[in-house]
């Protein structure tokens, strides 16, 4: 379901047109029109593309809006998810049970893909890059959260939404969530919700991208997104050596105590709820 916001309180993110080296020191985030219109994934990479090269390699897609709500799973395969995409397949659900696959490492998992992308060249020098695909049906939807690295994403087919908010907005609203996520702080409200309380001018922002869009969100701008239609998204967390490094220590360390004592009615994203 795509959030009901009065258009009044959403201002438009900054746009450049064509490729464009992002400028991290700027803490702002835009979007490049047309930056990867003439990538071999965004001529190429259908669902149907996708689905024969991914073959029954099993995967494990995210039931629902998991930063806001319950985290669930369901178990499939990367050609049955990704194939019925094109048809909408039932694989995928409806409503709030919509599933999404999510932070999947597709260039990883299929090597021969990265001759097709080239998400370097829109990064600043010396970046050190991860990328993961979101790949789902239209309706999948994230909570609102904001990511603890830089985020360059790339949409390479289909059609979604970014509604964003400063740093600083949900926090003020005494919104923040418990929920523990290694990568991520999370809000215990929507978008939605945001909007209806009074905040600072200026404080949301949304941008909507088609095939071959990039779009820049800085560490700290909280950000809730959603599929317009079906599709397949590549992000890339960066940043500078020494940062990533850090932060993969101190989050890993964090993960490991998460990981060693489960206890009944935990509250995170990457184990389903009890």
């Amino acid at each position: 379901m795509i959030p009901d916001i009065d258009p009044g309180l959403l201002a438009p993110v900054d746009e450049h047109q064509g490729t464009h080296i992002i400028d991290s020191g700027a803490r702002v985030p835009c979007v490049m029109r047309g930056a990867a219109l003439q990538w071999p994934a965004t001529q190429r990479w259908t669902f149907d593309y996708l689905a024969t090269r991914g073959g029954d390699r099993p995967v494990k897609l995210v039931l629902g809006n998991r930063e806001l709500g319950e985290t669930g799973f369901v178990l499939s395969t990367f050609r049955a998810c990704v194939g019925s995409l094109a048809s909408n397949g039932p694989i995928w659900g409806e409503g709030a049970s919509t599933a999404h696959l999510k932070e999947f490492d597709l260039l990883h998992e299929f090597p021969a893909l990265r001759t097709d992308v080239d998400t370097q060249a829109l990064l600043p020098p010396r970046s050190h890059v991860s990328s993961s695909a979101w790949i789902g049906p239209r309706g999948a939807h994230t909570g609102l959260h904001y990511d603890l690295l830089d985020n360059l994403a790339v949409l390479l087919r289909g059609a979604k939404r970014f509604y964003l908010a400063r740093p600083g907005v949900v926090e003020s609203q005494g919104a923040l969530s418990s929920k523990y996520d290694r990568w991520a702080r999370l809000a215990d409200i929507g978008i939605q919700g945001l909007a209806a309380r009074k905040l600072p001018e200026a404080s949301l922002f949304v941008a909507d991208l088609h095939p071959g869009d990039a779009i820049y969100v800085p560490k700290g701008w909280w950000h809730e997104v959603v599929n317009l239609e079906s599709s397949i998204f590549l992000g890339g967390f960066f940043g500078s050596v020494p940062s990533v490094v850090g932060l993969w220590l101190l989050t890993g360390t964090r993960q490991l105590i998460h990981d060693a004592t489960p206890f009944p009615g935990r509250r995170c994203t990457c184990h389903a709820a009890s």
